[in-house]
């Protein structure tokens, strides 16, 4: 009887729940017809939703309507959160579509719309984040923004209600709109000239930044260190790879200058300690690999599950530099663990670009309804239990920190998504466990915690349904993509990495660079059925970020593979972004190329934070190519660059990681290294040692007949190439004065060995 009750009462919810779906695909607006998956999510909501486009900014204005502006992307949970409380919500839908013209904007397809009004609201307020709300008026300028949310006043704590925001904005409009529309009209003129006067001309400025200032920035990030858990300051805690790339840089640097051991020492020490706690804790998925967006607490144990390739990439190179320095096996092993999941899990296939993102939230079963944040990596105690041998599972529990109610601290779960959950972390002792379970040795230990992974990792592929992937393809995370790949492909000597990543450069030539125009483009996308790339209806062109690490990826390729076209390609996308994004009156470059006109802020991006600054990366394109190519306005646009922020580095350069660290290299002085032999095997055991080694502050060059292309942009490569001589020659230089050429690698090792970093 009774289970006769539980089966119809099941059923009965089940009917329920299809009812809503039902209901809710009875909608379907104008995002059903755009190509990004944020914006696809919502195309079955009850709310009448635009594009970022002329149609809906014509209706605004026809209508004298204000514009509600939603601003999120396709991985973010909060953004989830809003859309089922308000904008699937019947009763607020028709007030927004009664009032306002609402248009939803995918911040990774539009990062531009995105940070015009996040720069408003965090001028108005203070902070940030998303989903991003904006009101605006018809002719786009913000009058009042927030983040998320709730539906209404009665929810969260007596914060405001969205419905309620709604009805007070209306209200507003009908009354004072003109008050409002020259109140946001103000606000657009300050933060102009707040833009304006940070970015003071500094062109007749004779002087480049002080040099104290790259010591106040490796002080700063000493001093900010968390000497217990890694990373620096507390949490949340974020990866942060632009200050591991300032910090093995700076260590390198003082290791040439012969006058700083404790220097490099403490750098390396930063940046190998962070990277293998991270490695260890929750924020690396312990079993399908990739790391995930942040910790919300110190220990990196319990995340925000997300995960982003920009942070894939610049973490796999930052483990790849580490490693060369190193020889550190966890950080070895973590980094081709990293690889592994990125060509599983974000590449496709067949055209060989890499995915977006995957989700924090996903369905815990099957048979759920409802998505949880972190449902396809944890595990409950008793679960595991089920599904491992006992002996086993007590081994994997030890080893995991896994406990019967769980092991996430409740502050880190505040909506208790993840009661009685274990994120899995450890502190890797592997001899503490072989020792309380009485095992023969560690090798049995890893044998069977392998095996654990192995089953665990079958269970959750075979029974939990996968996050959502974004299957964008942007190209300045497939830029920084490239690059880790290609550091990793140097320093492991593994051929795979270079074949990804040229297939990736690839797939970026082919898909990602109009046709007519030759510029470089935002993104594309993958028709599932037909297995097709697509674009938007109006392609997006390319933002600084795009071209920034684009132009990164194609010059640490070559210096993987010394294929000097992507050299030529790298300087052919230089000159473009020179001429679509280079500020002529404050000598920096513009996030934008000031030719929509609906973008209604021309900014700049100078401060490192989840991405590297595009300027910052911009500057060491600028030093990096000026070695390669018979160009000196690379090396006179490098410095204008340094004079534009000479104030900001001098001040803060601790906020500029990247650009600190491209002065560094150019103070201290680029090292290159020419080679011409057609003694192939002793070419290839110089190239490898080389590209083995970690010098940052070196470009290597290796001169026959083959590298044409370069010799037509750089005519004094010409003066080492001797035809005639068989000999193999190698010339050390520094800052173009050379050495006498060496001619064995015996010679050369013993020139090249004081300027490698080690610290095994």
């Amino acid at each position: 009887m009774i289970s006769h009750w539980r089966s119809r009462n099941f059923s009965l919810i089940r009917l329920i729940v299809n009812m809503a779906q039902q209901e809710q695909q009875r909608f379907v607006n104008r995002l059903a017809n755009e190509k990004s998956s944020y914006l696809q999510q919502h195309a079955h909501n009850p709310v009448n939703w635009y594009a970022w486009s002329q149609e809906a900014f014509e209706k605004a204005r026809q209508e004298n309507k204000p514009i509600f502006l939603s601003i999120g992307y396709s991985t973010c949970h909060w953004c989830h959160v809003m859309e089922h409380e308000s904008f699937e919500n019947n009763e607020i839908a028709k007030i927004l579509n009664d009032h306002f013209v609402s248009i939803k904007v995918d911040r990774e397809e539009r990062p531009d719309v995105d940070r015009v009004y996040m720069t408003y609201l965090q001028a108005t307020q203070g902070g940030g984040g998303w989903p991003l709300s904006v009101w605006l008026t018809p002719q786009l300028q913000p009058f009042y923004a927030g983040t998320y949310f709730p539906p209404t006043n009665e929810h969260r704590y007596g914060s405001p209600g969205f419905k309620e925001i709604l009805l007070n904005l209306n209200k507003a409009w009908s009354t004072k709109s003109n008050e409002i529309i020259d109140g946001s009209k103000d606000a657009i003129q300050q933060l102009t000239k707040a833009v304006e006067k940070q970015a003071v001309s500094t062109e007749n400025n004779p002087d480049l930044p002080a040099n104290t200032s790259i010591q106040t920035c490796f002080a700063y990030f000493a001093n900010d260190f968390d000497d217990d858990n890694g990373g620096f300051g507390t949490h949340p805690k974020f990866p942060q790879p632009v200050n591991f790339n300032f910090l093995l840089t700076h260590a390198a640097l003082s290791h040439q200058a012969k006058g700083k051991p404790d220097v490099a020492r403490l750098a390396i020490d930063m940046t190998q300690m962070t990277l293998k706690k991270m490695s260890l804790g929750g924020i690396n998925d312990q079993l399908g690999k990739g790391f995930h967006r942040y910790s919300t607490d110190d220990r990196w144990h319990v995340p925000h599950f997300e995960k982003m390739l920009y942070d894939q990439g610049q973490l796999t190179a930052s483990l790849a530099d580490t490693y060369a320095i190193t020889k550190d096996e966890l950080i070895g092993q973590t980094l081709r663990d990293l690889i592994s999941y990125v060509e599983r899990d974000l590449r496709h296939s067949k055209h060989g670009g890499f995915y977006c993102a995957e989700d924090a939230d996903s369905l815990p079963t099957k048979n759920d309804t409802k998505k949880k944040e972190g449902a396809f990596y944890v595990w409950n105690y008793d679960e595991l239990y089920k599904i491992l041998p006992e002996k086993h599972a007590d081994i994997f529990c030890a080893y995991y920190q896994c406990k019967k109610n769980g092991n996430v601290d409740p502050m880190q779960d505040p909506h208790d998504e993840l009661k009685h959950q274990n994120v899995l972390i450890t502190n890797g002792n592997l001899q503490t466990i072989m020792e309380k379970f009485k095992l023969q040795n560690i090798t049995e230990v890893k044998e069977i915690l392998a095996k654990c992974h192995e089953i665990l990792l079958a269970y959750r592929n075979e029974n939990r349904p996968r996050p959502h992937r974004d299957e964008k393809f942007l190209a300045s995370w497939n830029g920084l993509m490239i690059s880790g790949l290609a550091r990793a492909a140097r320093v492991l000597q593994e051929p795979k990495y270079i074949q990804l990543a040229e297939q990736a450069i690839t797939f970026i030539r082919t898909h990602l660079i109009d046709s007519s125009t030759k510029r470089l483009l935002r993104a594309c996308y993958i028709d599932q059925k037909t297995n097709q790339i697509e674009y938007t209806e109006s392609k997006v062109n390319g933002f600084l970020d795009d071209y920034a690490f684009i132009i990164q990826a194609c010059i640490d390729l070559y210096e993987a593979n010394l294929d000097d076209e992507l050299l030529v390609f790298a300087y052919e996308l230089q000159k473009q972004q020179d001429e679509y994004f280079w500020d002529t009156t404050k000598n920096r470059y513009f996030s934008t190329d000031g030719k929509d006109s609906s973008i209604i802020l021309r900014l700049y991006e100078d401060q490192d934070g989840a991405e590297p600054s595009p300027n910052g990366i911009s500057a060491l394109n600028l030093l990096r190519l000026r070695h390669y190519f018979d160009d000196s306005s690379l090396d006179d646009r490098l410095r204008l660059i340094f004079k534009s922020y000479v104030g900001e580095l001098n001040k803060i350069p601790m906020a500029m990681p990247t650009l600190i660290r491209c002065f560094d290299m150019y103070t201290h002085g680029i090292n290159e290294i020419i080679i011409q032999s057609s003694n192939q095997a002793e070419i290839h055991r110089i190239i490898q040692y080389i590209q083995a080694s970690y010098v940052p502050n070196t470009i290597l060059i290796h001169m026959n007949k083959t590298n044409h292309k370069l010799l037509q942009y750089n005519q004094q490569l010409k003066s080492f190439m001797d035809e005639n001589n068989k000999q193999t020659r190698i010339f050390l230089c520094r800052n173009f004065q050379c050495q006498l050429p060496v001619t064995s690698f015996e010679e050369f090792k013993k020139n090249f060995d004081p300027l490698i970093l080690k610290y095994e």
